[in-house]
């Protein structure tokens, strides 16, 4: 499982990458809880896909999105 920490309003989280062998999961959490409802996931293949065609790196976006959605408050 890999990680990635951040603050947010005097709050620290927790970015959870997880991969079932298959997908890769991205989860933000608060204290060991889920921050919000959301959970983010793309296939392997998915990923190797927006790597070949666009570039990127499809789990660093997938991680961006859920710290951006704590930021802005969705739940």
């Amino acid at each position: 499982m890999e990680t990635e920490r951040f603050s947010h309003q005097g709050n620290e989280y927790e970015v959870r990458v997880i991969c079932d062998g298959e997908t890769i999961y991205v989860k933000a959490f608060l204290q060991g809880r889920p921050a919000n409802r959301f959970r983010y996931s793309a296939t392997i293949e998915q990923i190797y896909d927006f790597s070949t065609i666009l570039g990127m790196d499809a789990v660093q976006h997938l991680i961006e999105i859920a710290k951006q959605d704590v930021m802005r408050g969705i739940n």
